[in-house]
């Protein structure tokens, strides 16, 4: 439908995310967010076709050179530019018009619904949206709508009043219309710096970007520009490994020299380690997981064809050639026959690398168990595995924070933290003698923040070492629900500072070769930067379903 509609053909939807040119596009306005379709108000047809008006009625990259920095500032940038192109829609297609109409107001009127105006940036937000959409749609909203956003509308609307006018004039003109956006922009800014102006805490919690008075699911776009410029197809491999390697190399670290790579058993006592151990057992044997089933679709989902050969001196099946001489000259003797027997043998190594941040605590019993199972299947199946972690030793800044501010807190010092990275099973152990230190993983004081773009890096190079053979496939799993958080760094260095080292850093891995990274548990926010993707379901209470779920991926992949 979306091809159709908007004539690019290379459109395409994989897991819940929309695919230009092999390129993700996750900055799209809010209503046509792809995970509106698994919510019981959403239109369907009202956000495929709002995507694909998107796509044929929109300069892509001249919408990027445009688009403004800030999360509101982009936000609403980015949907006067979809009520522009809705607004363009053609009288023919009366359908398309009803159908992204209805899904906007719908849109609208479920954010309302979930208190989204009950903060005033929200109800600023959905007035002018609204405002904006029944000037160039020439079309009312519903009453009760109109009765929400009235008396902001009648605030605004000395100011609002010419832009409106010059918004509808322009509508057809996307570079004159962007323009004017420009201008609704800084009256909203404007509007929210003085409200605020004298209320700290709110201020706080503005620069924040997350405070509760602004219900809308919204990344801006520039937050993934790092990592879609080295996919970028203009350029050539050997330009994109340059870029990438002058970026990598402008990460810095303020001091060293208090990181620790350490097996995580080591840092247990030998009691509480076997509390442990007995916890995690406990655990999996709930599960009543159905170990030779899932050993052998794993077994074969890692094994590589090799050519076919022949089993000879068979006693039935092909005649063999080489006997047809005996044949003639002595019948009674037994012919010999021949068959052709498949050839297969595992090639592969994978490493998990679990994100041991504060907000992985709550899930460290069933990441245990999903990772020890994993292993176990993996090491039956003739797989060798290595099971890692990452951390921070301390919060907020360690040794390095208090030194930074020491020496006068000198600009963009980088990682301030000291950087904990954990073994709790290495490559030439087997999962029978690193259940102790896998049972490591329900340590509660290992989680802590989180510097993941090191840990993916140190990971795949670890990887990478662990055979001679450089042809074997390696697969990297990373098992994390977030962003980087190390307060202490981010504070000194700003917001995207670990963040794009983190999609620097994936980025990297996707050019190593016979290397295969995948993200589970991934969040949203950074989702579109994995291209392969392992489900996880919370509310599942038997892990079997993952690890069944996890294969079926896999393979689906490998399909590709």
């Amino acid at each position: 439908m979306i091809r159709s509609l908007s004539g690019e053909v290379s459109v395409q939807i994989r897991d819940w995310q929309l695919f230009h040119q092999s390129t993700p596009l996750d900055s799209i306005a809010p209503h046509l967010s792809l995970e509106n379709l698994k919510a019981s108000w959403a239109y369907p047809r009202g956000v495929l076709d709002g995507i694909a008006l998107r796509l044929r009625h929109s300069n892509a990259n001249l919408h990027a050179s445009l688009t403004p920095h800030g999360m509101i500032e982009s936000l609403i940038f980015e949907v006067l530019e979809q009520i522009r192109v809705e607004s363009n829609c053609p009288d023919e297609l009366k359908g398309s018009q009803q159908n992204i109409q209805t899904q906007f107001i719908a849109w609208m009127q479920q954010f309302i619904a979930s208190g989204g105006t009950e903060g005033s940036i929200g109800l600023l937000l959905i007035t002018i949206f609204s405002t904006v959409w029944m000037k160039l749609n020439s079309q009312p909203i519903p009453q009760l709508m109109q009765d929400i956003v009235e008396a902001t509308r009648a605030g605004i609307a000395e100011s609002m009043g010419p832009l409106l006018v010059k918004l509808k004039a322009n509508r057809n003109n996307q570079e004159v219309y962007a323009q004017t956006s420009h201008e609704v922009i800084n009256l909203i800014s404007a509007l929210i710096a003085n409200e605020y102006r004298n209320n700290p805490s709110i201020r706080t919690k503005r620069k924040n970007q997350a405070a509760t008075h602004l219900k809308i699911e919204w990344v801006p776009p520039h937050v993934g520009k790092v990592a879609t410029d080295f996919k970028s197809p203009a350029i050539s491999s050997s330009e994109k490994r340059s870029l990438l390697k002058k970026s990598l190399e402008k990460y810095t670290i303020y001091n060293s020299s208090y990181d620790t790579e350490v097996e995580a058993k080591k840092k247990i006592r030998s009691g509480q380690l076997a509390i442990y151990q007995d916890q995690l057992n406990t655990e999996i044997a709930k599960q009543n997981i159905p170990w030779a089933k899932l050993i052998r679709i794993y077994q074969q989902l890692f094994s590589s064809n090799l050519p076919n050969r022949w089993q000879t001196t068979e006693t039935e099946t092909i005649l063999d050639r080489r006997y047809l001489t005996r044949v003639a000259t002595s019948p009674l003797q037994p012919a010999l026959y021949k068959q052709v027997t498949p050839n297969s043998k595992v090639n592969s190594r994978i490493t998990l690398l679990v994100d041991c941040s504060g907000s992985m605590k709550e899930q460290r019993v069933k990441i245990a168990v999903c990772v020890d199972s994993l292993s176990r299947i993996l090491e039956h199946a003739g797989i060798q595995t290595e099971i890692l972690g990452y951390s921070t030793s301390t919060w907020q800044g360690g040794r390095p924070f208090k030194e930074w501010r020491k020496n006068g807190q000198p600009p963009n010092p980088g990682r301030l933290n000291e950087r904990a990275h954990w073994i709790f099973k290495d490559f030439d152990t087997s999962w029978r003698r690193a259940r102790a230190g896998i049972a490591a993983l329900l340590h509660p004081e290992i989680y802590a923040e989180s510097v993941d773009g090191e840990a993916l890096i140190w990971a795949t190079e670890r990887l990478k070492k662990s055979s001679t053979n450089q042809q074997i496939n390696k697969t990297l799993i990373l098992f994390s629900d977030g962003c980087p958080m190390d307060r202490a760094t981010i504070e000194a260095n700003g917001e995207e500072f670990l963040k794009n080292h983190l999609l620097q850093a994936i980025a990297w891995c996707e050019q190593q070769p016979y290397l295969q990274l995948w993200g589970c548990g991934i969040g949203e926010e950074l989702r579109p930067f994995f291209p392969n993707r392992l489900s996880w379901n919370h509310e599942i209470e038997n892990i079997s379903e993952n690890l069944a779920d996890w294969a079926k991926e896999l393979k689906n992949t490998k399909a590709r």
